[in-house]
């Protein structure tokens, strides 16, 4: 079990945007970690604030596996946190502040359980909507990836747009990630990000583990399609090909 007071650090962290203070030396497990993060949930719902979706990690590129073999870990997203396609942000309030274009599911139909399978996460999904992660990476990697994934693998908040019809194929999306309307990446995972839904299934069948589920409405970001470091004001546009247009203004 975490300490309390370590669960106040990461919290203060969360909250006020900065680095959480005095967890350097902590030794987590990962499920100590997941735990962590769900205890700091509770904390921001005794204060108030509402659980608005999640993301799954670790499901494209290098991240892959890089904390074991399959396992693919959730984040949480507050509600207040999830904006609309054209919301404009103060960069100033983002500690180190990265970028990621990710495509959105949004869920149609409760779905939990320790069996769940793509298939039954794919019927259960509403809607596909481009969408951007917007991270706030308050601890640093060196420091250890469980202190990451204890502080909410770096989750700030998202950006959705329009949502889409369900479909298949989506790792053969193409994103095209601009700033100020100049290309900066143009990138197709393919066999290189997990399907995002059996990234659904997984995060299912993890929040099981803990009581939990996906209901109606919550959108569920899937995997990063490329990453960047903010670090100037400006407009930053994804187009996802056959899929549509996310947008934030950072000022």
């Amino acid at each position: 079990m975490v300490e309390a007071t370590v669960i106040d650090a990461l919290y203060t962290g969360r909250r006020n945007s900065a680095k959480p203070v005095g967890v350097e030396q902590v030794q987590f497990s990962l499920d100590d970690a997941l735990d962590a993060q769900l205890r700091v949930l509770r904390r921001f719902e005794a204060d108030g604030e509402q659980l608005g979706g999640w993301k799954v990690g670790l499901t494209s590129g290098k991240a892959r596996d890089r904390m074991g073999k399959d396992f693919r870990p959730f984040g949480y997203i507050l509600r207040k946190r999830i904006l609309s396609s054209g919301a404009t942000v103060p960069l100033a309030k983002i500690f180190n502040c990265h970028l990621e274009p990710e495509l959105c599911l949004i869920v149609g139909s409760p779905l939990r359980g320790d069996s769940v399978g793509p298939a039954e996460a794919k019927a259960a999904v509403r809607a596909v909507a481009p969408a951007f992660e917007i991270n706030e990476v308050r601890v640093q990697a060196d420091l250890g990836q469980t202190l990451l994934l204890a502080d909410g693998l770096a989750q700030w908040g998202i950006v959705v747009g329009p949502e889409t019809p369900v479909r298949d194929g989506l790792i053969h999306t193409t994103v095209d990630f601009s700033r100020d309307g100049k290309i900066v990446e143009t990138k197709t995972p393919g066999e290189t990000m997990d399907d995002p839904y059996l990234s659904l299934s997984r995060l299912c069948r993890l929040l099981h583990t803990y009581g939990l589920g996906l209901e109606p409405g919550q959108p569920v970001i899937t995997g990063s399609f490329c990453h960047h470091a903010i670090h100037q004001p400006g407009v930053y546009r994804a187009h996802f090909s056959n899929i549509g247009e996310v947008a934030v203004t950072f000022e």
